[in-house]
């Protein structure tokens, strides 16, 4: 779709390649205000470290974060900062992972009901030892994963702004008068079972 402005939002990309492929997780963030350089940096800073010292250690050592790429969307032309301070961040689970399109979905849920008030953040990785049988998580597993989400979400809140689920649609149709911002209230599980990400394949990339 073309670009719509989302004023005051920061997109935060955390990059990575597993297998050859280029794997992300992506964030939006209400910074509450209009956005500064400052803001991009700080907060590009706080991603990585949560990926470094957290999220990394449920992840396979097959997954190498690259850059946070925080990027402000309220103009089509909007400052961006990346934030790639070494290249040798990777996963802290050594052994063997699922395939790279299998991820496990951690849901973000908002004040408010519907498709366009929530959100999923997918795993970059499932490591077998994680698996309690052919096609589900093993439960403490999954706890880890919505545990470490959940401390994004507060690490993130620290820098002054809102994580938040960007809503462009309704109903079929662009939203009138412009994106919806619902903040994130709650990271939960609805289900152990294990996705399929198509995209993630080696050779086909983001």
């Amino acid at each position: 779709m073309p670009f719509v402005p989302a004023p005051n939002i920061i997109q935060i990309e955390m990059r990575a390649v597993r297998n050859g492929a280029q794997v992300e997780n992506r964030i939006m963030y209400d910074m509450l205000a209009p956005v500064t350089p400052t803001n991009l940096q700080d907060v590009a800073i706080a991603a990585w470290n949560w990926w470094e010292n957290d999220y990394a250690d449920f992840l396979s050592a097959s997954v190498n974060l690259k850059e946070v790429v925080c990027t402000d969307l309220t103009v089509h032309e909007g400052a961006q900062y990346t934030y790639a301070p070494d290249t040798t961040t990777v996963g802290g689970i050594v052994g063997l992972a699922l395939p790279n399109e299998a991820a496990f979905c951690v849901s973000l849920r908002t004040g408010h009901r519907g498709r366009s008030a929530r959100g999923r953040f997918y795993t970059l990785s499932v490591v077998f030892d994680q698996m309690a049988d052919d096609n589900f998580l093993e439960p403490t597993a999954a706890e880890n994963f919505r545990a470490s989400v959940g401390r994004l979400m507060v690490n993130l809140t620290a820098e002054g702004g809102l994580p938040v689920i960007v809503s462009y649609i309704t109903n079929n149709a662009p939203r009138p008068g412009g994106p919806v911002y619902f903040p994130i209230t709650n990271v939960t599980v609805v289900d152990n079972e294990i996705d399929s990400m198509k995209s993630r394949k080696p050779g086909v990339g983001m």
